[in-house]
């Protein structure tokens, strides 16, 4: 591992049983993230984002799961490491912050509570040096009147305030990886934005790296330097999230753009949208997965599955015997 990786995935499938049988979430991915990097991880539900995310922080249950491959975090390896292994890095190494802080955030404890927690089980701080720094995280990730928000039960806050908690919850240990699962699901525009910017913000300000997963491409288009991009489980797509996005091969990456809202578009412009549905992953086709939405499927699309190639640009790499010709484009 180099010294400026932080994070090297290495062929990591991920499997669950199931009543109807085994079902693999995640199949053969890799990547790797390089300190103080921000990668973005894009697809529709189902295309195993989150249990990506979930497999690289070693979150997934005791039974009924299988994770094989590789993930090494600051060359310690998460998979099949213990659980006790695993919370020596939760907090100081990586944290998450989840879509619905919700769920995230006990309904019963108050927010300053659940930031002293982290900071004196992980860091072995005291009450009040605990009490101190959470009241400066409260204030960090934006929260007015934070030491009168320190003893408020999460029901009494606002959506965007729950997840500026969560925010700084995965904050308190001063991690190297934030995962940020669709951080914004469920906001209006106008806090979509704050909380976006406010985690660039912290990135910034601690040096961290981060891994942004959204089905919203608009949401990567300017804050990550490089995008997978998923589908079934795989990657179908990666490069710099200019490349992607100004000169994309995979029709499913294409169609992801298209699907897209556009600052250009005249109001109340029909999306366009993907035809047919994702994939069902019990009963995947033997080829490529897509091939029975995409417009541009052959016959060998159907009875064989492709794998990743090196486009023209160093770096980017796509999943497609049909690949679209490079078009003009840019992040927008």
């Amino acid at each position: 591992m180099s010294d400026e990786t932080l994070l090297r995935v290495r062929e990591v499938t991920t499997t669950f049983d199931t009543p109807q049988g085994r079902l693999t979430a995640v199949d053969g991915v890799s990547f790797d993230l390089a300190a103080h990097e921000s990668l973005g991880v894009v697809g529709e539900s189902g295309s195993g984002k989150t249990v990506l995310s979930r497999t690289i922080m070693g979150l997934q249950p005791r039974r009924g799961v299988s994770v094989t491959g590789s993930v090494l975090l600051n060359g310690t390896e998460v998979v099949g490491a213990s659980e006790d292994a695993k919370r020596e890095l939760w907090g100081r190494q990586v944290a998450m912050v989840f879509q619905d802080p919700m769920t995230s955030l006990n309904p019963v404890v108050k927010v300053g509570r659940q930031i002293d927690e982290v900071l004196r089980v992980r860091l072995g701080m005291g009450r009040p040096a605990a009490r101190a720094r959470a009241i400066e995280l409260l204030e960090m990730v934006g929260i007015p009147a934070a030491a009168t928000r320190y003893g408020a039960y999460p029901h009494s806050l606002s959506g965007g305030m729950r997840q500026r908690v969560v925010i700084a919850i995965a904050l308190a240990g001063s991690p190297q990886l934030l995962l940020a699962d669709e951080p914004t699901t469920g906001l209006d525009v106008t806090i979509q934005a704050q909380i976006l910017n406010l985690l660039d913000e912290v990135q910034g300000r601690l040096g961290m790296s981060m891994i942004l997963v959204t089905h919203d491409l608009g949401v990567v288009a300017t804050r990550t330097s490089r995008l997978v991009v998923m589908y079934a489980g795989r990657v179908v797509e990666t490069g710099t999230t200019r490349d992607v996005f100004a000169r994309h091969r995979m029709p499913y990456t294409r169609a992801l753009l298209e699907s897209s809202p556009k600052v250009s578009n005249p109001s109340h412009t029909r999306l366009a949208v993907i035809p047919g549905r994702p994939p069902n992953l019990l009963e995947l086709p033997p080829g490529c997965a897509f091939a029975p939405r995409c417009a541009y499927a052959t016959d060998r699309c159907a009875s064989e599955r492709p794998v990743l190639e090196p486009a023209d640009e160093p770096g980017h790499l796509f999943a497609c015997f049909n690949p679209l010709p490079p078009r003009a484009g840019s992040p927008s």
